[in-house]
C-alpha cells in the first residue's frame, strides 16, 4: 500500500506480516517481522520492495523445503 502524505510532502510504502505471510503462509508472526526488518536494513531505492524482493528475502531468511 502506498500513502502520499501531503502534509510532509513525503510518500510511504507500507508493507505489513499480512503481507509477507500472502506469499509465504508457512510463516508465523516472528518470521514475517524479521523478514520485513531485513528488507527494511538492506533497503536500496534502485531496487525497491515488490513482492519477488519479499519472496527472495523470506526465502534467505526461511527456505522452504522441497
Amino acid at each position: 500500500m502506498a500513502f502520499y502524505d501531503e502534509k510532509t510532502e513525503t510518500l510511504i510504502i507500507k508493507w505489513n506480516v499480512e503481507d509477507v505471510q500472502s506469499v509465504r503462509p508457512d510463516l508465523n508472526n516472528e518470521q514475517a517481522n524479521d523478514v520485513l526488518y531485513v528488507l527494511a536494513e538492506n533497503f536500496d531505492a534502485n531496487i525497491g520492495v515488490d513482492w519477488d524482493v519479499i519472496v527472495m528475502a523470506a526465502e534467505q531468511l526461511f527456505p522452504e523445503d522441497d
